[in-house]
């Protein structure tokens, strides 16, 4: 049998500025102005094995707003490297005040 890919690593382990680029993951206002109070986003991406972040994309999101806003604030993380390459999956959830 084909060995199991590896799991993905967790971006607030190998992301030094997590803390900092989730901070500003505000509720998105095209949502607010669609009337949505809630919403989450499963965003995935490539880490290199130099540490540049790519290939990121939504995997699942509740409505295109949330993608667009999480794809927004992970496409800032400044991640490093593992020595290779893996997938990095990053949870969002967001609800209106």
């Amino acid at each position: 049998p084909a060995p199991a890919p590896p799991k993905p690593v967790n971006a607030a382990v190998v992301c030094s500025n997590y803390q900092t680029a989730m901070g500003g993951a505000a509720f998105p206002r095209d949502a607010y102005r669609d009337g949505l109070t809630e919403g989450s986003a499963l965003i995935e991406f490539t880490l290199e094995a130099n540490g540049e972040v790519k290939n990121v994309h939504a995997v699942s999101a509740s409505d295109p707003a949330f993608a667009r806003s999480s794809i927004a604030i992970v496409s800032q993380f400044k991640c490093a490297g593992q020595g290779r390459e893996v997938q990095v999956q990053v949870p969002f959830a967001y609800r209106t005040e």
